[in-house]
């Protein structure tokens, strides 16, 4: 099974002491699932996601992340089966800022 999405995020941060913030995410988008499981039919499908971690500034141009998401894809009842997917996950970022 594979699925493919586009999703659109917000992200909130909240600086706790210097150079270290909590981040929590929420996403919404939609995608497509190439096959029919027993717990959701092929094609057009809806994903949410949800993530809180920390963020960690090591160096003017770098910081790293650590969190854990929470996800949902489902169908929005407009196919059979619609029981959907439950996702828990780790999440391990790095970024380097741009000048």
């Amino acid at each position: 099974m594979h699925l493919y999405a586009i999703e659109l995020g917000f992200v909130v941060k909240k600086q706790l002491v210097k150079k270290l913030h909590v981040q929590l995410t929420i996403g919404l988008g939609f995608g497509t699932i190439d096959t029919k499981t027993e717990r959701l039919a092929k094609g057009f499908t809806f994903i949410e996601n949800g993530s809180l971690g920390f963020t960690y500034q090591t160096t003017k141009n770098t910081i790293l992340y650590l969190g854990s998401n929470i996800g949902h894809v489902s169908n929005f009842d407009t196919q059979s089966p619609n029981n959907g997917y439950n996702i828990i996950g780790l999440e391990v970022g790095f970024s380097y800022l741009l000048d």
